[in-house]
């Protein structure tokens, strides 16, 4: 009689913690089995019968937990472990930009603080003392250019102090054998430094004129030119701008028809977008939202004429790199032609400001439209913050409202450049 088969199994420990991967019948499905300390059993099919993939699988899930545990239970959670477990497990779901982000904050704290720092004795003075160092240049990031900054403002201190703020977050959600990573918030009553005199440059008319005077002498293909274009008529960030490909731009009714009803809205739309539209792809947004919107007569002809002379069809970026055809520019790019051409026109430089300024400027121009329309049309999906960060104050609102005078009153003091709200 042929000797029966026997199942498989193999049990790894790591740190104290065992994990049990088996078969339920010879040959059949692989599945793994975890015991908590209180004689109950977790068990899950592993989907597959790969014995080599089960046991590196029970390793892995073994080292987590012991680092769960850890956390959860053995002492306090200091600064290192918490971002060393948001690292492992938050991390990888954001964006490349913005885990290249977290990983320069978390470096400021791991700095100041120490990787052992209790995250529970985080306090008013702890916080103050930190912006200090920041303020003082003691914790120095570098720029663009690889040198250290020596001091910052207030405004890029509360940005690091935010991203704690949402790391906490993150802990107080975050759950350690049914338990909370941290019972309560530290953050919870510290007041954070708030910039009092924000910079926030808007741009003018003729700043873009001049700029565009200047744009192909600084890079000829055209590639800058059009850029400007659509951010001073579009009124979108310079990223979505850059990520743009040929099949996004939708110069047909025809085009325009068939984005709508893949985007599941109501193709009568196309009726509002007589100068074609463009789709904004969700994968580049900020807030990861897909978006159509109408192209004014200007942008489109600027489009027109750089797709003239740089026929592009299909999937391939609007805006390619030249060494790489097949990668979208990078705004730094973008961002580095602006600063040239800006240069080139005898511009001076906005403190704080590239291509945003533009952004405000089309935002501050349609103030007088309602603000619902005007966020969705520019990309914000908060009229609040459009109104709080774009939509600025000009001189010459300013003025009517000093005079209590009623829309296209005119002053009898002398307009000047600076009173007609163009900011060069």
């Amino acid at each position: 009689m042929p000797r029966k088969r026997r199942a498989w199994s193999k049990t790894v420990e790591e740190h104290g913690v065992s994990v049990r991967v088996y078969e339920r019948a010879a040959g059949g499905v692989l599945c793994r089995e975890v015991r908590d300390g209180a004689g109950g059993k977790d068990r899950k099919s592993l989907g597959h019968r790969d014995r080599a993939l089960a046991e590196a699988q029970a390793r892995q899930l073994a080292r987590r937990l012991a680092e769960l545990r850890h956390a959860g239970s053995v002492g306090p959670v200091t600064l290192g472990h918490l971002w060393r477990l948001y690292a492992q497990h938050r991390l990888p779901l954001l964006s490349a930009g913005r885990q290249r982000h977290a990983r320069q904050h978390a470096a400021f704290f791991l700095a100041h603080f120490g990787d052992g720092f209790r995250v529970d004795d985080l306090g008013q003075t702890h916080v103050d003392g930190f912006a200090a160092a920041r303020r003082a240049g003691t914790l120095r990031a570098k720029n663009r250019r690889g040198k250290a900054a020596v001091t910052v403002r207030d405004g890029t201190v509360r940005q690091n102090l935010n991203w704690l703020a949402a790391l906490l977050r993150w802990a107080r959600g975050f759950r350690v054998d049914g338990r909370r990573l941290l019972a309560t918030n530290p953050l919870d009553g510290v007041v954070l430094p708030q910039e009092k005199n924000v910079r926030r440059p808007v741009a003018s008319e003729e700043r873009y004129r001049r700029t565009v005077a200047t744009a192909d002498h600084v890079e000829p293909t055209g590639r800058l030119r059009c850029l400007l274009a659509l951010a001073r008529y579009t009124g979108r960030r310079i990223n979505a701008l850059c990520q743009l490909r040929a099949s996004d731009v939708l110069l047909s009714r025809d085009a325009v028809v068939r984005a709508l009803a893949a985007a599941g809205r109501d193709v009568r739309e196309v009726e509002y977008m007589p100068h074609g539209a463009v789709r904004w792809a969700s994968e580049h947004d900020k807030l990861g939202f897909l978006e159509l919107t109408a192209l004014s007569r200007p942008a489109r002809e600027a489009l027109e004429a750089y797709l003239a002379a740089r026929p592009t069809i299909g999937d391939a970026p609007l805006f390619p790199r030249a060494d790489d055809p097949a990668r979208p520019i990078h705004k730094m790019h973008a961002e580095h032609w602006l600063s040239r051409a800006e240069k080139k026109a005898g511009l001076p430089k906005l403190d704080r400001g590239l291509w945003h300024p533009f952004r405000r400027l089309w935002a501050s121009e349609r103030k007088h439209l309602p603000d619902v329309d005007v966020s969705r049309a520019g990309g914000w999906r908060d009229v609040a913050t459009m109104k709080a960060s774009y939509q600025l104050a000009d001189p010459a609102t300013m003025l009517r409202a000093i005079e209590n005078a009623p829309p296209g009153h005119t002053s009898d003091t002398p307009t000047t450049e600076a009173q007609s709200g163009t900011i060069t």
